[in-house]
């Protein structure tokens, strides 16, 4: 947890007490502006020949790992290049591309003499029913916005589906367009807290509509499959579960109980995740709109 590093002092204890946990809160949210800036430098286009975007996660030497959704580099015939907010293109290797099972996950990376900037990974628990969240992403140009560029829209978490197929279960109102798939959602701290993918539509005559809701796969699922597939976490912002937990309260007046005779000479090896069952892929159906479809251009 971070606090103010200049609270102002307040005589009396009571009075001092509730200041401090005043600022604490505000501690915790940046204006959104910034935000916005921030999530400029770290998000990015995922050119081929159906655009998606991507977040930098991680930059070891010269090398950046974007993660993104699996159906934005879901293609080995075509051609990805991934470029950066100054308008650099990189070329991707696609031997490199790590696809994550039974979820729309993947990395890929790039290599730059240049410095841009990663993404921080928010805790797991962030990111509740009601909580404000923002995506950025390079949508596909429309009638009135004729080319593609950057977008950041704000809006709030409004569900979260634990039986969600290929992840899916965060659920929020923001704005989102075709492209905008693999982009960043982000919460208050500009940290992030997933990857946006899909959105839900209804069915007005022969045409889909977007109904307005959108879906995210939350950060804490790629952080639980990233090691099976060989992704090393050693990220700005580590998964909380690299807290240390608090000490035990010892009582005086209870002698202390002695240890079992047998101590490991070591610490424990954490357990390994879980793997996920793989869901049947979700595939858009003609004109009945019995399925949600991502909001990828792809779709």
């Amino acid at each position: 947890m971070r606090f103010n590093n200049n609270p102002r002092v307040v005589l009396g204890g009571m009075l001092t007490a509730s200041v401090v946990c005043l600022q604490t809160q505000v501690a915790f949210s940046l204006p959104s502006s910034q935000i916005g800036k921030s999530a400029k430098n770290f998000t990015v286009l995922i050119a081929s020949d159906y655009p998606g975007s991507g977040v930098i996660i991680n930059k070891k030497d010269k090398t950046y790992t974007v993660l993104t959704a699996e159906h934005v580099v879901r293609h080995s015939d075509f051609q990805y290049h991934i470029v950066t907010q100054d308008g650099k293109k990189h070329p991707v290797k696609y031997q490199t591309v790590k696809k994550f099972p039974g979820v729309d996950l993947a990395v890929v990376t790039f290599t730059s003499d240049k410095d841009y900037n990663s993404a921080k990974l928010a805790k797991a628990e962030e990111a509740g029913i009601g909580s404000i969240v923002y995506t950025a992403g390079y949508p596909d140009p429309g009638q009135a916005i004729e080319n593609r560029i950057f977008q950041f829209t704000d809006g709030k978490v409004s569900g979260v589906n634990p039986k969600a197929k290929d992840g899916y279960s965060l659920i929020y109102t923001n704005i989102t367009r075709k492209g905008m798939s693999g982009g960043p959602v982000l919460n208050t701290n500009g940290e992030l807290v997933g990857i946006h993918g899909r959105a839900e539509t209804d069915v007005q005559g022969d045409v889909q509509v977007k109904a307005g809701l959108n879906l995210g796969i939350p950060i804490k699922t790629f952080l639980s499959i990233a090691p099976k597939v060989g992704i090393k976490l050693d990220f700005k912002t580590p998964p909380n579960s690299t807290a240390k937990s608090p000490s035990p309260v010892v009582n005086p007046a209870i002698p202390p109980v002695s240890p079992p005779g047998f101590q490991p000479t070591s610490s424990p090896t954490p357990a390994t995740p879980r793997r996920p069952r793989r869901p049947k892929p979700i595939r858009p159906k003609a004109n009945d709109g019995s399925s949600p479809v991502c909001a990828g251009s792809s779709c």
